[in-house]
């Protein structure tokens, strides 16, 4: 949600930014030290698959835009030559303060490992966002879940907005649906 408090380390290298869940990786250090030249191998390749804009990947994160800043911490997340294909993804306002480019682009990401198997779990504020990435939606108010939308394809904004603001709730045999769904 706050790339530069919780998503990068604004004065080091997109290298070391993308490089965490690499070290630990034969192929990419012997014992203690690294092997700097792979990891840079596969930050090149990071950076042009996600269209990170910036000079090279030893550039400091913090010098990039916000949507490039994004693309970072989504390249690291979500990069299958990174992390592989993750069992559960955990997007917390994965478009907020970028451009529509790169929330595109991130969006097309998010889609593509879901169709691989993943499992999303989406956290936003952007209602075009929930509705456009959604499969099903839990709708939740004052810590309580309040609706559950199996299928999004007829839930319309203003809908979703009730539900939000807590002016709608479904009965709770409706809501219960949302446990056997996850159960499965």
């Amino acid at each position: 949600q706050d790339r530069l408090t919780f998503g990068v380390a604004a004065d080091s290298p997109i290298l070391d930014n993308l490089s965490p869940s690499l070290v630990y990786r034969r192929e990419y250090s012997k014992g203690p030290l690294l092997k700097a030249r792979k990891l840079m191998e596969v930050a090149k390749r990071v950076v042009k698959e996600f269209g990170i804009k910036c000079e090279s990947p030893e550039q400091p994160v913090g010098m990039l835009s916000g949507g490039n800043m994004q693309k970072v911490v989504v390249a690291r997340e979500l990069s299958q030559e990174i992390a592989g294909v993750p069992e559960l993804i955990i997007a917390d306002q994965p478009s907020r303060g970028i451009d529509v480019g790169a929330t595109k682009f991130i969006h097309q990401k998010i889609i593509e490992l879901r169709n691989k198997g993943a499992g999303v779990l989406l956290i936003s504020a952007d209602l075009n966002e929930v509705l456009e990435l959604s499969d099903s939606i839990i709708i939740m108010y004052a810590g309580e879940i309040v609706g559950y939308f199996p299928h999004v394809k007829d839930l319309t904004e203003e809908e979703l907005g009730r539900y939000m603001l807590g002016l709608k709730k479904q009965p709770p045999e409706e809501i219960g649906g949302v446990r056997h769904a996850i159960a499965r």
